[in-house]
Order: structure tokens, then sequence, then C-alpha cells
């Protein structure tokens, strides 16, 4: 998944996307260990957009803090 795609989502459909790549990397994992899959590839794929939505899902929730404070600072 392409960040820009992940940014115009919402935190709440962000955390759906985490859930179903967190899900999939596990079966992927297990595949792997019973030998159905080869493609070690795929798992780094899938850590990377792991790692990519939980930086989306921080940033959002800081601009959200900071929003929110610079309203009261104004």
């Amino acid at each position: 998944m392409k960040a820009d795609e992940l940014r115009q989502k919402s935190i709440d459909e962000l955390k759906r996307t985490l859930e179903k790549q967190r899900v999939g990397i596990e079966k992927l994992m297990l595949d792997i260990i019973q030998k159905k899959e080869k493609n070690f590839v795929k798992a780094k794929a899938l850590r990377a957009d792991i790692a990519r939505i939980n930086t989306i899902i921080s940033e959002k929730k800081i601009i959200s803090q900071e929003g929110i404070t610079q309203e009261v600072k104004q």
C-alpha cells in the first residue's frame, strides 16, 4: 500500500487495515514454516506495510492533538 492511499483513510479504517495485515503476516509466516510458501519477500513487504500504517496512525494522532492545543492557545 502506498502512504498517500493510507493518509486518506480515517484512524478506524487504518486500524482495521492494520489488523488485516497482522493476520496476513501471521498466516504467511505459518505457511513459510510449513513450507507451503517460499517467497520471503512477501513477509518483508507485509512488515513494511504494518510499519507504514503504524506511522500514519501516529501522525494522525499528533496532528489531532496539535490542532486541539493550537485552538486553546488562540
